[in-house]
């Protein structure tokens, strides 16, 4: 499996193999390096690593750098955020 450094230390990557079985399809990346760039990527697309090794190879199509990603689950396709929440 490629490994490759974060590009700061700051950064903080998910830790745990991609769950393919968990309900979602998509996952959201923003770059954190141009602070406006982001996009969805199909897990079907994704490679068998775990999320800090796919996290540290993604690279920004806007800005360039590579690593300077936020990955986070879409959950868009789980809830409808424009139903609201009753309680």
């Amino acid at each position: 499996m490629p490994w490759r450094r974060k590009p700061a230390n700051f950064h903080r990557y998910w830790t745990a193999p991609v769950d393919r079985n968990a309900g979602f399809k998509t996952v959201l990346v923003c770059c954190v390096g141009c602070e406006h760039h982001n996009g969805r990527l199909k897990l079907t697309d994704l490679p068998d690593w775990d999320w800090y090794d796919i996290s540290a190879h993604l690279k920004c199509t806007a800005c360039g750098k590579v690593g300077w990603v936020d990955t986070r689950m879409d959950w868009g396709e789980i809830i409808n955020f424009a139903r609201g929440v009753s309680g």
